[in-house]
């Protein structure tokens, strides 16, 4: 079973949610898709070097989705390819929302949907995150993907916990402090009881 990590907006701590879970758990790490000059692939392996990591099957140059960052480039994303080529037992690390465009007639979350994974949403405590969470989980309870549950990252009051929960129906698992030092963060934080299930 692999957990496929969605984010509610871009920078919203995707990245080190999947170093997080592949450092405490002991499992293998995949973007399929990378866009812009970044690399998250070696922002994984630079915060934990222990982790197995798999090449991206797209490196595309501009900081766009996929669909227009391919369009740009003349290059046909090929989804049969990616899904041949899909590890097991990993953390899958999508580009952007779960709505973001792969080809003409393909997004992640059909990728999700694809791959039989469980995903995990990712969001930042920051104004304008409730809409984003809610739009998130409404679009994959929509398809009955399987939800494992949400990670805040940043300080959050107890009442927007209670309301993340009442108005989205699924549970904040965990919430990552913000911290100049990740490399703690990944190492001392506990992954919940949810996450372990999965990979167990």
């Amino acid at each position: 079973m692999n957990i496929f990590v969605t984010g509610t907006d871009t920078n919203v701590g995707k990245t080190v949610v999947s170093t997080w879970i592949c450092h405490q758990m002991k499992v293998a790490y995949w973007k399929p898709i990378q866009t812009g000059s970044d690399s998250d692939s070696k922002t994984v392996k630079k915060l934990s070097p222990n982790i197995l990591t798999s090449d991206e099957i797209y490196r595309l140059k501009l900081p766009l989705s996929p669909y227009d960052a391919a369009n740009c480039e003349k290059i046909n994303i090929d989804i049969g390819e990616i899904l041949k080529k899909m590890p097991n037992n990993a953390v899958v690390e999508g580009a952007g929302g779960i709505l973001v465009p792969i080809t003409k007639n393909f997004r992640m979350i059909d990728l999700a949907e694809k791959m039989n994974a469980k995903v995990l949403i990712v969001a930042q405590s920051k104004l304008g995150f409730l809409n984003h969470i809610f739009l998130t989980v409404e679009a994959l309870q929509s398809r009955t993907i399987p939800i494992v549950g949400i990670v805040l990252n940043g300080k959050i009051d107890e009442f927007l916990i209670e309301t993340v929960e009442q108005f989205s129906g699924e549970k904040i698992l965990k919430i990552l402090p913000y911290s100049q030092n990740i490399r703690k963060i990944i190492a001392t934080e506990t992954v919940p009881r949810e996450i372990q299930n999965i990979f167990s």
